[in-house]
């Protein structure tokens, strides 16, 4: 994707549990990691970034939900996300393990139409097959390497290779993966949340123009791990493209440092009203949030976002957010 669409604008998104407090609840893991990248098809290579929730399964499997930025390369300025299924080894003192991974890459290419030589932002469907090597050198930290094989019919296929690190959300007395992990419930009263944010949004195109973005959202508490947001987004004067509208979602929400922080994914409908070279118009779109928050007491909170609007007609934007959240 667009370069303007950096590091610190991906909070990476853990999934937390969908279900009941009282229901059991497995150890969650989170990484960032950083690498090279080789395009097969062009001979070409870029860096690469992703960030990694894992969730355990087992000692001898475990799922990965990942964001995968590709870099730059000739035509094609390239992200996607996949959910993973893991099979894992595990050394005999738990601290070294080897994994291979697979599981559907839905991907967003910045590249041209080739019939009209206009340029788009391209969704389709690959493969995402993975290895890993993970030391579990000194709880909570983990050292990760990990090498990704992205196959597309319709776009272009990737080697990419990263290292990095991950946080494991609990401790334990022995090493290695945390199976399994206790449960957690509400940390207070309150269970709705006011939050108003300022950010910059970013239209996925290779000149990447931006507009200053702002938006007021209102959180549910459904239960522990489950939300539902009502957000009013603006995301300003992009020039390509002015686009504002109202959105509802559902999210998945996990809890650490004692539910100080949290980390969370959610998507849903984005009711918007668009404003460009065409004309006006009013169309449903997806959008789909990542989100990091930090409490500082019981009623205020800091929370980051990252919004990226799904449309059909190649105009995606990516808005990142900043905000203030009082709880009630």
């Amino acid at each position: 994707m667009t370069c303007a669409f950096t590091v610190t604008r991906r909070c990476l998104a853990a999934l937390g549990l969908l279900g009941a407090p009282v229901a059991p609840a497995l150890a969650q893991e989170l990484y960032g990691m950083a690498g090279a990248q080789y395009t097969q098809d062009l001979r070409e290579s870029s860096y690469a970034y992703s960030f990694e929730y894992l969730q355990q399964l087992g000692n001898y499997a475990f799922a990965s939900f990942t964001w995968l930025n590709e870099g730059h390369v000739t035509d094609h300025h390239r992200d996607g996300y996949s959910p993973q299924l893991w099979l894992r080894w595990l050394g005999h003192e738990r601290r070294f393990a080897l994994a291979m991974g697979v599981g559907p890459y839905r991907y967003y290419d910045t590249t041209y139409v080739i019939s009209t030589g206009r340029v788009t932002d391209a969704h389709d469907w690959g493969v995402l097959g993975s290895v890993a090597a993970m030391w579990y050198w000194r709880s909570p930290w983990v050292m990760q390497v990990r090498y990704n094989y992205a196959r597309t019919t319709t776009s272009i296929t990737t080697d990419s290779l990263l290292i990095g690190f991950g946080y494991q959300f609990e401790g334990s007395t022995r090493p290695g993966p945390v199976v399994p992990a206790s449960t957690y419930g509400f940390s207070s009263k309150e269970r709705s949340e006011l939050t108003a944010m300022l950010g910059n949004s970013v239209v996925n195109n290779f000149q990447s123009p931006h507009g200053v973005a702002y938006a007021v959202e209102y959180r549910r508490r459904l239960n522990p791990y489950l939300d539902a947001r009502l957000t009013a987004l603006d995301e300003g004067d992009a020039h390509v493209v002015k686009r504002k509208g109202v959105a509802g979602q559902l999210g998945l929400t996990r809890e650490f440092l004692d539910h100080r922080a949290d980390v969370g994914v959610a998507g849903g409908f984005y009711l918007a009203h668009d404003d460009d070279e065409r004309g006006e118009r009013t169309q449903t779109l997806g959008l789909l949030s990542m989100t990091a928050t930090y409490h500082w007491s019981h009623l205020w909170s800091t929370r980051a976002y990252w919004d990226r609007t799904l449309t059909t007609n190649g105009r995606d934007t990516d808005v990142v957010l900043l905000g203030l959240g009082f709880s009630f």
